[in-house]
């Protein structure tokens, strides 16, 4: 069975960034406080770096997408670019808006100080599983639609 693709490194790419991103967000994060021994500032300071260049790594990635999808952008719907454009724009409110006070909260503990609870995490989270859902969308409308003739 022939399986059209739009374009082929689009979806390498695709599936390079859900690898990475899905091990980083979904198994990493969670296991690293689950390692006997690592102190919470360790694993905030961990957390606070892998995300950090998570994020530029998710820039990097979205940035080559865009310019591979406009390469063939006869083969792309509109529905193809919002994908990558809200993708983009979550990335864009982690990396300028909450990483930046989740890893100020990640200082203010490490340095011993109580900080009251926050939504931001929770939001984060949230913005986390969208991504996975965009990414997972994404791969699946790199496959051409056959026209079968009926």
């Amino acid at each position: 069975m022939k399986l059209p693709l739009k374009n082929p490194i689009v979806l390498i790419l695709l599936c390079l960034m859900a690898g990475m991103f899905m091990t980083i967000s979904f198994l990493e994060t969670p296991l690293k406080f689950q390692v006997q021994g690592m102190t919470l500032p360790t694993a905030l300071g961990l957390g606070k770096l892998m995300f950090g260049i998570s994020t530029r790594i998710q820039d990097l990635f979205l940035l080559l997408i865009l310019v591979f999808m406009m390469l063939s952008r006869k083969n792309y719907t509109r529905f193809d670019f919002l994908i990558i454009i809200f993708f983009l724009t979550l990335v864009s409110l982690e990396q300028f808006w909450m990483l930046p006070v989740l890893n100020n909260r990640v200082d203010l503990l490490s340095a011993g100080q109580s900080i009251p609870p926050t939504l931001i995490h929770d939001y984060f989270i949230y913005t986390e599983t969208a991504k996975a859902i965009l990414l997972i969308t994404a791969i699946i409308s790199q496959f051409k639609k056959q026209n079968n003739g009926y």
